[in-house]
C-alpha cells in the first residue's frame, strides 16, 4: 500500500486511495509518464523545425550531421515514399499490433522499452494523421526526427531485454 495512502483528518481519517489506483506500481506509474515526456519532446521538436528551418530542396548539399526540413511521405527513412497512403496504412496498423501484444502479452507491458516504443508510433502516427507526412527535420545519413530516435532505441531495449530473459529461463530451467 502507498505511504500516502491515509490520512488524519481532525477527528475522523480520510482513506485516500492508493495514488493512481489505476495504475498498479511505480515502474507502470514511470513508463507512462516516461510515455508522455518522450511523445511531448518529440512533438515540440517539430513544432520547432516547423517554425524555425527551411524545408530542403533537392539539390541541395548535406552534412553527415545537419539540420534541414523534410517532409517524409514514404516509410522509415523515406521508404517507399510514392505511395503515401502506404506509410499511413503501415503506421496504423503497427500501432494497432504494438497495442494488442502489449494487451495480450503482460510482460511486455513493464519491458523498458515500451514508453519508447509508444512515444515514437504514436508522435510519428500523429504527423501522418495531421499532415500526411511525417516532419523529419535531423540528418544523420538520412532525415530522421526524435520519435525515430525513440522508436530504435526503444526497439534496441526491448530486444536487449527479450535476450536477457530468455536467457534467465535458460539458465534457469
Amino acid at each position: 500500500m502507498c505511504v500516502f495512502s491515509r490520512y488524519a483528518l481532525g477527528s475522523g481519517e480520510w482513506i485516500f486511495a492508493d495514488l493512481m489506483k489505476g495504475v498498479a506500481s511505480t515502474k507502470k506509474f514511470v513508463s507512462f509518464y516516461a510515455f508522455i515526456l518522450l511523445l511531448a519532446l518529440d512533438r515540440a521538436t517539430k513544432y520547432w523545425a516547423l517554425s524555425c528551418i527551411t524545408p530542403i530542396s533537392g539539390g541541395e548539399g548535406r552534412f553527415f550531421l545537419s539540420l534541414g526540413l523534410y517532409f517524409n511521405r514514404g516509410i522509415s527513412f523515406s521508404l517507399l515514399e510514392e505511395y503515401a497512403n502506404l506509410g499511413l496504412s503501415v503506421a496504423l496498423i503497427g500501432s494497432a499490433a504494438l497495442c494488442l501484444i502489449c494487451v495480450k502479452v503482460k510482460k511486455i507491458r513493464s519491458m523498458r522499452g515500451m514508453p519508447l516504443l509508444y512515444a515514437g508510433a504514436v508522435g510519428n502516427l500523429i504527423d501522418r494523421l495531421m499532415y500526411g507526412y511525417v516532419v523529419d527535420w535531423l540528418y544523420i545519413g538520412g532525415y530522421i526526427n526524435l520519435a525515430d530516435v525513440w522508436l530504435i532505441f526503444g526497439c534496441i531495449l526491448f530486444l536487449a531485454e527479450s535476450v536477457s530473459i530468455a536467457r534467465i529461463r535458460q539458465n534457469i530451467g
